[in-house]
């Protein structure tokens, strides 16, 4: 398939996802054309659904799309956020298979999207922390103090950052029987149970209940 006929059917309202997924796993020359497509074709049509193939394809087979890294990192910092919530989906992915530990070089850039300035992609950051945790559990500690201290330097609305708060709970419940920190989780639950989102509150509750953590009036 050449450049013309791939942007052409990716830009169809009613592409073949999974078609793209295999073809992507399958052939080289297509995977470096919908990496090339994603970073810098205008039409959003064409560059959302490169990503939703290349983040389907690179949590399936993450060694073929590691050579992109060096690609996709820059969009990190790309104005629109769009770029900037591929680049940290896809990366997290690929964190499966980083035995160039290249994450290291940009983990400070990374966990600085937690306060992104679209909340979507603070979002997107703190789910993708979650499997980073669990690709590179030696960096655990270093995702933990920004997640925790979250409080301290987002500028979300409150209601925002205690939607926030939701995503980090999941976290804190996978890795809670491993930390030595859980006087620090014990604190954030407890304060996650007040939040004005009765997501978050639902969560919290149910990991005060599971965790046998102490109300404290």
């Amino acid at each position: 398939m050449d450049k013309n006929e791939l942007t052409e059917r990716v830009a169809l309202k009613d592409y073949d996802l999974d078609a793209f997924v295999r073809l992507a796993i399958e052939d080289e020359d297509t995977r470096g054309e919908l990496v090339r497509q994603m970073i810098a074709n205008p039409d959003i049509m064409v560059y959302y659904h490169c990503y939703e193939v290349l983040s389907k394809a690179s949590q399936a087979e993450p060694q073929l799309f590691y050579p992109y890294w060096s690609d996709i990192a820059p969009l990190l910092d790309h104005p629109n956020s769009y770029h900037r919530d591929f680049a940290l989906t896809i990366l997290a992915n690929l964190t499966t298979v980083d035995q160039q530990d290249l994450f290291a070089s940009l983990a400070d850039q990374y966990v600085a999207h937690i306060n992104d300035a679209k909340f979507c992609t603070g979002q997107y950051c703190v789910r993708n922390c979650r499997k980073i945790i669990a690709h590179k559990p030696e960096r655990l500690d270093f995702f933990l103090d920004h997640l925790l201290d979250l409080d301290t330097y987002c500028d979300y609305p409150v209601k925002q950052k205690d939607l926030l708060k939701y995503d980090v709970l999941v976290i804190l419940e996978q890795v809670y029987d491993q930390s030595p920190r859980k006087d620090q989780f014990n604190a954030f639950i407890r304060t996650a149970s007040k939040a004005v989102s009765p997501k978050t509150r639902k969560k919290a509750d149910a990991l005060m209940r599971k965790f046998s953590i102490q109300a404290i009036a």
